[in-house]
């Protein structure tokens, strides 16, 4: 359900590649054992390590090389923990901003549990963005995010994320500080919402924890099961803000996940069609420096597209483009295309690139009717009653 970087409608396999988007796993380690990573504890099944100064010095030559010095850049440091290695995460951020000319965004993706107060105010100086990753109410998050001790750690990590919203709101022209919920298990949608919204959060991110690569545990029919409620809980609440909310701005007012108010702006005109961005606009790059289409491929060697000193492999690269014009192919006839934004073709690396991966197209398409239909609702075309939705298991 993310999409990052505004994308021409059609993309050329020919376009050069100048990313603007980096995706970098500057730590390949994490000090929570969470049951449902993804990541493999941000490891990717390999040892925990994180981007030494030799590396990140010429990645820094190769991002302004690649980018271009007049061009903006967003930096997202994700995948593992950034502040179990923060000083060294910083002295690469202020080398990098200090040979571009050009505006340096970053985000932080963190579990919250390890930042110290002097680390958040320093992150509020820099102007870096925090997502803090907490899975709302202590009961649903103390049950799959423990620390290596098995120990709860929704407490520090919701005191983190309240202190850094405190920092954000006291300044002007600050930064953001999100929260970014992972449903797992027998959670569900309604209740994060609400946790959220009792807290003052009226956005949020959001997504069923989705099958475990890493670790070993693929269990479709639970994430199927575990997909249906999440739709279900998600068109309760979009109906119920589009009655809430009619004759008001409903993306801007809307208490509701992310995901649901990006299609509503997109459906208002007000966001333009949007691509992932992998391997055109879009490049990830794992400690070790190896270089992929994006951060989806992380721990999948077969999948690189070159590494920092030896810059992209124009055939790899071209390879990567044209398989994924191939998992495309059936987009193009799809009346969901502009709401889902093309889909993840990093779903399954094992499998290639590949688009529906785990039926994911048909979690986008439902995913986008419950968006047409409250949209509809709160323009006063339908009813605030949900209409059955075609190919939803459940």
């Amino acid at each position: 359900m993310q999409g990052k970087v505004t994308m021409p409608e059609a993309q050329s396999t020919e376009a050069p590649y100048s990313p603007g988007v980096w995706e970098i796993a500057f730590v390949q380690d994490c000090n929570l054992r969470c049951s449902y990573c993804c990541t493999g504890f941000g490891r990717f099944g390999r040892r925990a390590t994180f981007m030494q100064p030799e590396v990140w010095r010429r990645l820094t030559d190769r991002m302004l090389e690649m980018s271009g010095k007049q061009r903006d850049i967003h930096l997202s440091l994700a995948t593992g923990e950034t502040f179990l290695h923060f000083d060294e995460a910083m002295g690469f951020l202020d080398h990098l901003r200090g040979l571009s000319t050009g505006q340096i965004d970053v985000e932080i993706i963190t579990n919250g549990t390890v930042a110290t107060s002097e680390q958040l105010r320093t992150c509020l100086e820099k102007k870096i963005s925090l997502c803090f990753s907490i899975d709302g109410p202590a009961s649903r998050h103390d049950a799959f995010r423990k620390s290596s001790d098995r120990k709860p750690t929704q407490r520090i990590a919701m005191r983190n994320w309240r202190r850094y919203r405190a920092m954000v709101d006291a300044v002007a022209n600050g930064t953001t500080c999100q929260v970014y919920s992972v449903i797992a298990g027998e959670g569900r949608l309604r209740d994060v919402a609400r946790f959220w919204r009792k807290r003052g959060v009226m956005r949020f991110k959001a997504i069923p924890a989705e099958p475990n690569r890493h670790l070993g545990r693929v269990e479709l029919s639970e994430w199927e099961t575990r997909r249906a409620r999440y739709l279900e809980d998600l068109e309760a609440l979009a109906f119920s803000e589009a009655k809430r909310l009619r004759g008001r701005k409903l993306a801007e007012e809307a208490a509701a996940p992310l995901g649901i108010l990006s299609s509503w702006r997109r459906l208002n005109d007000a966001s333009p069609y949007r691509s992932c961005g992998a391997g055109y606009s879009t490049i990830g790059v794992d400690a070790d420096g190896t270089l992929y289409p994006c951060q989806g491929f992380f721990g999948y060697a077969e999948r690189s597209i070159g590494d920092i000193p030896s810059g992209v492999d124009a055939a790899k690269l071209a390879e990567f483009r044209s398989a994924r014009t191939r998992a495309e192919a059936g987009c193009s006839a799809c009346w969901a295309r502009f709401l889902c934004d093309g889909g993840c073709c990093a779903a399954d690396p094992n499998a290639g690139v590949v688009i529906d991966a785990w039926k994911q197209c048909e979690f986008f398409k439902a995913h986008a009717e419950i968006a047409i239909q409250s949209h509809q609702s709160w323009c006063g075309y339908g009813t605030c009653a949900a209409r059955p939705r075609e190919g939803v298991t459940g």
